[in-house]
């Protein structure tokens, strides 16, 4: 658990880097992609990234990062002596830990160019196949391929297909007027035209599609009338004010769409000649609703036990330790720590599997659920252990709560396929305290109280001050 926890930290890390790369106005298009595969070659930890250009049966290195010496851009291989052709075939991520161990043992790449470790997926430009992204080393990666990298893989490749669609349509909009106009209405990227009072003056099909309003309901009206809120409203009227023609603009909101449905757009802007003495930036703008879901559900793994869906241990610390550092600076702030251990849940599991014993867990932490507040704060700690913060509550009624929870327990009747299972819950109580030196000493206390009531015949409420 502890090592998957340290994997999607660190794509969310690698993640807010890409963010930030494509935010930087003065570098090249192909540096910024260059330095998005520096950051795929340390996230997978293999020295080869390659962003590839295919055609027919011939395979361009359009960016690469790569040890000096090895690789240089616009390299022209067969495709066919690549991983990248089995990558395409098979229409998904291509994941090889040691090519001499899997069943693409023989491959023409592993004996042409002594690649033995790869990772790749098809790069998707204006929903045509224009290459993949992939990164390769000649030794086997250490740690095997899962499906959290297969998901992050796919990330990059939509992240690599938006950025080359974007720098697509950017540069063609350089073009003459009419060249413009045509290439703005059958783009596959959505695209607007603004004013600097963000009055809209074009605007092309596929924006229509994706905000759901006809061009007709878009033109000459204002953003406003699609952005969540005043704020991003706000933003964007304040970037098209300050913006220059050597700059891009880059941001993301939230839309909302005729239908109500929220969106996560992302949008890339630049000032253009387009109407004489009148600041005008005409914004690239791709639906990133799918990413967004996936990087929350990522940030989700890093806080949430799996299990129960209650917050996981190490977040649960975290939170502790910050309600201890308001009792610090305000000593007049009161915070209850109960800890709960499921009585003879060892039993349970050995009487009738751990089916049941996952479902008795679960069936405690809904018991949970029904009594937070807002403001508390409910995790899984351990196998059977739970805890609760609960802020701004005494010891005096966070008791009489720990025995409503207690009572609920004993109550509660949990039933799986033919069998049935009744439990109990024993229940330790204390409060933290200003001179805590760190949140262990509440722990310690909290589990001292636990540790007697498990002592006195469990299935009781104890208090340790």
């Amino acid at each position: 658990m502890k090592s998957k926890l340290k994997i999607i930290e660190r794509q969310n890390d690698t993640l807010h880097k890409l963010n930030e790369i494509a935010a930087i106005s003065d570098i090249s298009p192909k540096e910024t992609l260059r330095k998005a595969l520096q950051i795929g070659t340390e996230y997978f930890g293999i020295e080869f990234g390659i962003v590839s250009h295919i055609v027919g049966e011939d395979y361009t290195v359009d960016v690469q990062f790569s040890p000096p010496g090895t690789l240089f851009d616009g390299q022209l291989f067969a495709l066919g002596s690549t991983y990248c052709k089995t990558t395409l075939e098979i229409d998904d991520v291509l994941a090889i830990q040691d090519v001499t161990t899997s069943k693409y043992t023989g491959h023409p790449c592993h004996r042409d160019y002594a690649l033995v470790s790869y990772i790749g997926a098809a790069i998707a430009v204006n929903s045509k196949v224009y290459g993949t992204i992939n990164f390769s080393s000649a030794s086997a990666r250490k740690l095997e391929y899962d499906k959290i990298d297969d998901e992050f893989m796919k990330l990059l490749a939509r992240w690599a297909g938006s950025f080359l669609e974007r720098q697509l349509a950017l540069d063609e909009l350089s073009l003459t007027k009419k060249q413009f106009e045509m290439i703005f209405e059958n783009n596959a990227s959505g695209i607007i035209l603004i004013d600097e009072e963000c009055q809209i003056l074009m605007v092309n099909k596929h924006f229509s599609k994706i905000i759901g309003f006809s061009k007709e309901e878009l033109l000459e009206q204002n953003t406003l009338m699609f952005h969540l809120d005043q704020m991003a409203h706000e933003m964007t009227k304040q970037q098209v004010g300050d913006s220059n023609k050597d700059s891009y603009l880059t941001m993301e909101h939230q839309l909302v769409r005729k239908d109500g449905e929220n969106i996560w757009c992302e949008f890339v802007g630049s000032q253009i000649e387009f109407i004489e003495n009148k600041k005008t930036v005409v914004w690239s703008i791709l639906d990133i609703t799918i990413q967004k879901e996936l990087q929350a559900k990522l940030e989700q793994q890093a806080t949430v036990d799996f299990l129960t869906d209650l917050y996981n241990k190490r977040y649960f610390i975290s939170r502790l330790d910050e309600e201890l550092s308001k009792i610090t600076r305000h000593k007049n702030t009161t915070v209850s720590l109960m800890m709960f251990d499921l009585d003879n849940f060892k039993q349970v599991n050995d009487t009738y599997g751990h089916l049941m014993g996952d479902t008795v867990l679960r069936a405690f932490a809904d018991i949970l659920r029904q009594y937070l507040r807002k403001e508390d704060i409910a995790g899984r700690i351990g196998g059977e252990e739970f805890a609760l913060i609960l802020p701004d509550v005494g010891v005096e009624k966070a008791l009489i709560l720990a025995e409503k929870i207690r009572k609920a327990v004993i109550n509660k009747t949990v039933y799986l396929h033919n069998m049935q299972v009744n439990f109990t819950v024993s229940v330790g109580l204390t409060d933290l305290k200003y001179d805590d030196v760190s949140y262990t000493k509440s722990l310690d206390r909290a589990d001292i109280a636990l540790y007697k009531s498990k002592a006195n015949g469990r299935n009781r409420v104890s208090i340790k001050s």
